[in-house]
């Protein structure tokens, strides 16, 4: 396997819960549990999205629902 963010050969993945990648230790930015059965992941690309930020620290993982903000012109 190699990590979709950095492109090193993995040996063990884990998975983004906001942006869906498959991602190694090294690019794991933090990680906590949310009940004993569900580990919330987030990478370091998805920890400079403030919207998603936001709801890691609220413990919420819905993909769906965090989309990064439109920039106003």
């Amino acid at each position: 396997m190699r990590c979709e963010r950095c492109g090193r050969d993995l040996f063990k993945f884990v998975t983004c819960n906001y942006c869906n990648r498959k991602i190694g230790q090294e690019c794991v930015k933090s990680s906590k549990r949310k009940t004993k059965v569900v580990k919330l992941v987030i990478c370091k690309d998805c920890w400079s999205i403030l919207p998603r930020r936001k709801a890691y620290k609220n413990n919420e993982a819905s993909l769906q629902a965090i989309q990064p903000q439109q920039p106003r012109y």
